[in-house]
C-alpha cells in the first residue's frame, strides 16, 4: 500500500515539470532563471545519488524523470545563451 502511495506521489511530482518542458520546446527557449534551474538540477542530482543505494523505486522514478526534464530545460537555456563580448578600448 505504501509503495502505491509512493508511486502516485512520484508520478504527480514528476508531471509537474512537463508543462514547463512543453513550453520550453514550443518556444525554443527556457523561461526559467539560471538560479532556479541550477538549484533544481543540483537537487535532483544529489537526491538521485542518495536514493540509488536505497533502491527505492518510486523515488528513483521521480528523480530520474525530473533529472531528464531539467536536463532538457538546461539544454535549451544553454543553447539560447547570448555570449557577451567586451570590447577593450585602445587606451
Amino acid at each position: 500500500m505504501m509503495e502505491t502511495i509512493g508511486f502516485i506521489g512520484s508520478i504527480l511530482l514528476g508531471v509537474c515539470g512537463i508543462p514547463e518542458v512543453v513550453r520550453t520546446i514550443k518556444d525554443n527557449k527556457c523561461h526559467l532563471g539560471w538560479n532556479f534551474l541550477l538549484l533544481w538540477f543540483g537537487g535532483e542530482l544529489f537526491m538521485l545519488m542518495y536514493i540509488i543505494p536505497m533502491k527505492d523505486i518510486p523515488l528513483l522514478f521521480n528523480y530520474i524523470f525530473n533529472f531528464a526534464l531539467v536536463g532538457i530545460m538546461l539544454f535549451y537555456k544553454i543553447k539560447n545563451t547570448k555570449y557577451v563580448t567586451i570590447k577593450r578600448s585602445n587606451s
